[in-house]
C-alpha cells in the first residue's frame, strides 16, 4: 500500500474528483480527513453532508479510519478548525490534497462577468487552495515532512475564452504551487498541481455537477462530453481514476524527486 500509515487531508472530497481521490487513498492504506463545504447552494448544485457521508461510509469499508469536516474553503477559520480537528484525531497531517474548486460562474465575456462572480471563483480556487495550505504548513514544517497536491487544470496551463475567472485562477495555482515548492523544499515538503482536463461523468462518483457544467454552456451532457474528447489525443475524456491515481503518485514516496510540477492529466489536450 503506497500511503499506508499516512493522514491525508481532501478538500471537496463529497463527490466527483474528490470522492475518488479519497476510495483511491483509502485503497492505498491512508487514514482521511475529508472536507467538504456541505451546503447545496451554488452557480451549480454543489454537495451536502449526505453525499460527504457516503464517500466517509466508503472509505472505512475500504479499511481507512476517516474523519468528516464541513468547512468552507472560502473561510480561513473554517479551514483551521477541520485542521485541528484532523490533528486532534490522528496526530498529524502527512498529506494535503486541495481539491475544492469552481468552474462557474463563467460562460460570459470578461466584460460581461460580474466583480462578485469573478471573486467567488477566485476565492474558491485560488484563495481556498492557499488558506488550506496555510492551515497544514505549520504542522507539516515543524515534522518536516509533508506533500500538498494542488489541483489546477490544463485552464492553469493554456487559456480558453468565456471562463477567465477560472483560467485565472489556476494559472495562479500553478504559480502558487511553484512558489510554495521553493519555500518548503528544505523543510521536507513537497508541492505539485495535477492538471486535468475534462473527465467523464461517473455516476458511481456522483458527477452530476458535470451535467450542471454542460447546461452552464447550453450544451447536453453527452454533447459536452463529445465535444470535448475530440480536444484530447487519445480520443476521449480522462476519468476520474486516472486523476486519482496521479495524485497518490504525487503524494507517494515514487514522486520523492518532485516537486513545483504542473502534472497534466489530459489524455494529450495540451499537446497541441
Amino acid at each position: 500500500m503506497r500511503v499506508e500509515g499516512h493522514i491525508a487531508m481532501i478538500t471537496g472530497a463529497a463527490r466527483a474528483l474528490g470522492r475518488s481521490h479519497a476510495f483511491t487513498f483509502a485503497r492505498e492504506g491512508a487514514d482521511l480527513l475529508l472536507v467538504d463545504r456541505c451546503e447545496e447552494d451554488g452557480p451549480y448544485r454543489l454537495s451536502g453532508r449526505k453525499e460527504l457521508e457516503e464517500t466517509a461510509a466508503e472509505c472505512r469499508r475500504l479499511g481507512g479510519r476517516v474523519l468528516t469536516a464541513v468547512a468552507d474553503v472560502r473561510s480561513q477559520s473554517a479551514v483551521d478548525a477541520a485542521v485541528a480537528a484532523g490533528i486532534d484525531e490522528f496526530g498529524r497531517i502527512d498529506i494535503l490534497v486541495n481539491n475544492a474548486g469552481l468552474l462557474a460562474p463563467g460562460g460570459v465575456r470578461s466584460h460581461e462577468l460580474s466583480e462578485q462572480d469573478w471573486n467567488m471563483v477566485i476565492d474558491v480556487n485560488l484563495n481556498g487552495t492557499w488558506r488550506c495550505c496555510r492551515a497544514v504548513l505549520p504542522g507539516m514544517v515543524a515534522q518536516r515532512s509533508g506533500v500538498i497536491v494542488n489541483t489546477a487544470s490544463v485552464g492553469g496551463l493554456v487559456a480558453y475564452e468565456m471562463y477567465s475567472s477560472y483560467v485565472a485562477s489556476k494559472h495562479a495555482v500553478v504559480g502558487l504551487t511553484k512558489a510554495l515548492a521553493l519555500e518548503y523544499g528544505r523543510s521536507g515538503i513537497r508541492v505539485n498541481a495535477v492538471c486535468p482536463s475534462t473527465v467523464a461523468a461517473d455516476d458511481r462518483l456522483d458527477t452530476t455537477s458535470t451535467a450542471a457544467v454542460a447546461r452552464t454552456m447550453g450544451a447536453s451532457l453527452d454533447d459536452y462530453e463529445r465535444s470535448s474528447s475530440s480536444y484530447h489525443a487519445i480520443g476521449r475524456l480522462v476519468t476520474a481514476q486516472e486523476v486519482s491515481a496521479a495524485c497518490l503518485w504525487l503524494a507517494g514516496p515514487e514522486s520523492g524527486g518532485t516537486t513545483g510540477t504542473a502534472l497534466a492529466v489530459d489524455g494529450g489536450f495540451t499537446a497541441r
